[in-house]
């Protein structure tokens, strides 16, 4: 058991860079060849070919420590993202990018809704609270993957397009609603929900947050600037929050995006301290990654199982894609603009699998629905940077035709 962990980081680490070299050759973010290795190593493809294999390096017993360690690299990785987030880049346009985020999220949600009222008798009668599970279903068919998105944008030279930049500050501004969407439905789906005080006690610590703590930490910081400060009081909020978050009912993962969002926005001390992160990111998410390979079990042996999957999927797309291009269109984007946008915020990546383990964590979601999500993730991520690469290159043939006349 003392050598297992070591064997275990060695195995996933060496599968998922190799599958992230492979996807990377195919045109495609690393980040697909990583979710990728990780469906394979769990019991749907490895377990099925080699399940003696699978069940002496992966042991139920023996996952704790490999579990514990992918944790911690996901609360770094969401303290990271919430330390990113910036109001600047939202302001260029700014009405464009509030009606894009905004359709982009409450035609999902209302399509994962309906969905979830369909699914819940099918997959969930008596093992989940329907409104948790109707909730939370909507809410994970909304989101959008700002760190795969922001891939893609500088892979296919889309940043400084007008269609990358509505996506780019539309995704950072749907990020945030998102996760303070997450938190009211979690918030709702604890046991005794819907009562007041818990709803106000939620809402209460996150106001102390931002409007107290937050400029208290900038005080600090700025009264001491150095880059051991700065990271010691980092640790100190993320722990801090993370507890707390997981104290109050929530997941300790949304404590520590918040804790990135609350510390001071030094601009010399942030980039450094998102340099120091990444640099360990790279071996660590894959480690979490694996874990979530590890319990999606892909059983699709029945036609009603075809038939969740490809709900899902169908879902998922033409809620988000349908509702950024409805957006977009609604403020008078072009049509190939629209449709880029569309494509774009369609991405769904490794956020996606962070809302699908808090809801498997908390019990809002079973097993053949979580399986589901996650190859609608995988799928989606899949199909954003061939499709926008098309839509880019029909787009620059149009304006060379026009030149042509």
């Amino acid at each position: 058991m003392l050598l297992l962990l070591p064997l275990q980081i060695i195995v996933v680490i060496a599968a998922c860079l190799a599958a992230g070299w492979a996807a990377r050759r195919c045109g495609q973010p690393r980040v697909v060849g990583e979710m990728a290795a990780g469906l394979l190593l769990g019991p749907s493809v490895l377990g099925a070919v080699a399940p003696s294999v699978s069940g002496w390096l992966f042991p139920p017993q023996g996952m704790a420590a490999l579990s514990a360690i992918s944790q911690a690299a996901i609360a770094v990785f969401m303290f990271s993202l919430g330390l990113e987030q910036q109001a600047g880049v939202i302001r260029r346009q700014k009405w464009t990018v509030i009606t894009v985020s905004l359709a982009g999220i409450v035609l999902p949600f209302s399509l994962g809704c309906v969905l979830a009222l369909w699914l819940y008798p099918r997959y969930a009668q008596g093992q989940v609270p329907q409104l948790a599970f109707v909730l939370f279903t909507g809410t994970a068919l909304s989101m959008t993957a700002l760190p795969v998105l922001a891939r893609i944008l500088r892979e296919k030279d889309l940043l400084g397009t007008e269609a990358g930049g509505i996506a780019m500050a539309a995704a950072v501004f749907s990020d945030v609603c998102m996760w303070l969407l997450l938190a009211v439905v979690l918030i709702f789906c604890q046991p005794g929900a819907g009562q007041l005080p818990t709803i106000l006690l939620g809402l209460a610590w996150v106001g102390f947050m931002l409007w107290l703590v937050r400029p208290a930490l900038a005080k600090w910081v700025q009264w001491q600037p150095s880059l051991r400060v700065y990271l010691i009081t980092s640790l100190i909020v993320l722990i801090s929050f993370a507890w707390l978050a997981d104290h109050l009912g929530l997941h300790m993962l949304l404590g520590a995006f918040l804790a990135g969002v609350v510390m001071p926005r030094h601009p010399t001390l942030v980039p450094k301290v998102l340099r120091l992160v990444a640099r360990p990111m790279v071996w660590a998410l894959p480690l979490f990654f694996a874990c979530t390979g590890l319990r999606t079990h892909l059983q699709l042996a029945g036609m009603t199982d075809v038939l969740l999957v490809a709900a899902v999927i169908g879902a998922a797309c033409v809620g988000k894609a349908g509702g950024a291009f409805i957006g977009a269109r609604m403020t008078g984007c072009t049509t190939g603009t629209s449709a880029l946008v569309a494509v774009l915020m369609n991405a769904r990546g490794l956020m996606e699998l962070v809302i699908l383990n808090i809801g498997m964590d908390l019990g809002l979601i079973t097993a053949p629905v979580f399986a589901a999500m996650v190859l609608m993730a995988f799928v989606t991520t899949l199909m954003t940077g061939p499709l926008a690469g098309l839509l880019q290159a029909s787009h620059q043939r149009k304006l060379q035709d026009g030149l042509q006349y």
